[in-house]
């Protein structure tokens, strides 16, 4: 039974994959944060560039 536990303790085979998981996936959802911030400023500017035009027609009656 010691032999399995010291097997177990000594095997670092899958530590390396896990490792280079954590880093992609911390990367991809940093990323994928930054990105969602880029498209929701430039939402909000298209918005904000509708309205302008909604609020500039003349709207008088001659």
């Amino acid at each position: 039974m010691t032999s399995l536990m010291t097997q177990l303790f000594n095997d670092e085979a899958g530590f390396v994959v896990s490792a280079e998981l954590v880093l992609i996936s911390t990367i991809t959802v940093l990323a994928l944060v930054a990105g969602l911030a880029e498209l929701s400023a430039a939402i909000n500017q298209e918005l904000e560039d509708v309205a302008t035009a909604f609020g500039s027609i003349n709207q008088s009656y001659s």
